[in-house]
């Protein structure tokens, strides 16, 4: 359990571009005592990167000798993948997937998790978010850290998703904004002070949708041939599509139909009737569900050509 390593900052534009492409190069310098220079930022945001490549699992920590600096990172094969097919983080389809990581990497983003997972309620504010993670840690019977370190942990996971109502006169030159709040997870109304979470259907890529089932069911990952996963657990289970996505039961089924619709080669399909409805996706890795996703924006991308 792991709270503060993003050292209070959210993901920023570019900034996993610049750790992937460091880490391919020259991954010693990501933990070189002047890595803020090699990556253009301040030595709090340096460690900050780090975190995040973790965490979102583009790097893992490498089993070898540390250096006087520290531990060295390598790339995952998600981070080779990125690396080779969407170096410049553009598609989102690469955001979607990352977000999907930290809502099931209680290791590195505990606070994540337990949003995403355990956090019901829709409507909220600051205080009231903090309170229920501080009782969902006493409950789970683990060492409850500062106060000042979850509050630190909250504002950094709502200023990473919530989108501010109204919207600011943006800098195009600022780049302080975190990627993840094109996702449309979240709304800030500052004239209240709430938080609002969107559970509406969302445009998402009907490879994510796989790639989140694979994530979640292990049926789903390992095997050959297709799984059935009911909508009910689909929208319910931890770590699966409708908390991940913050989807109800009927706003699931409208992005499984789409999926549906989209994949040609019928790779995900909506089975049963009204009550017994259920998903049924082709076996395979959640990587796997990532490279179909960067296929076919190849092809889609050929194809306007």
């Amino acid at each position: 359990m792991r709270f503060g390593g993003h050292e209070t900052f959210a993901i920023r534009d570019g900034w996993l571009h610049k750790g992937v492409k460091l880490l391919s190069e020259n991954p010693e310098q990501l933990v070189h005592e002047d890595a803020s220079d090699f990556l253009g930022v301040g030595r709090n945001m340096a460690k900050s990167i780090r975190h995040w490549l973790t965490a979102t699992g583009l790097a893992q920590p490498h089993h070898g000798p540390k250096t006087s600096d520290g531990l060295v990172l390598t790339l995952t094969d998600l981070g080779k993948l990125v690396r080779k097919r969407d170096p410049y983080f553009a598609e989102p389809g690469t955001w979607w997937a990352l977000h999907i990581n930290l809502v099931n990497c209680s290791e590195h983003a505990l606070t994540w998790t337990w949003f995403f997972n355990s956090f019901n309620f829709n409507r909220f504010d600051r205080p009231v978010c903090l309170e229920a993670l501080k009782r969902h840690i006493e409950l789970s019977k683990q060492r409850v850290p500062r106060q000042r370190t979850l509050e630190r942990d909250v504002a950094c996971l709502l200023a990473s998703y919530a989108r501010p109502v109204p919207s600011p006169v943006e800098d195009p030159e600022d780049g302080s904004d975190c990627p993840l709040r094109e996702l449309g997870l979240l709304s800030f109304f500052k004239e209240s002070g709430y938080y609002q979470a969107h559970q509406e259907r969302k445009v998402i890529p009907a490879e994510l949708l796989g790639y989140s089932l694979s994530k979640a069911f292990r049926d789903a990952a390992n095997g050959e041939g297709k799984a059935d996963i009911t909508l009910f657990d689909a929208a319910r289970i931890a770590g699966g599509p409708g908390r991940s996505f913050v989807l109800t039961a009927e706003s699931l089924f409208e992005v499984a139909t789409q999926a549906e619709s989209s994949l040609t080669d019928v790779g995900i399909e909506i089975i049963g009737l009204a009550g017994h409805r259920a998903i049924r996706v082709v076996k395979q890795p959640p990587l796997t569900w990532l490279q179909e996703y960067y296929l076919n924006v190849a092809k889609k991308d050929r194809h306007a050509a």
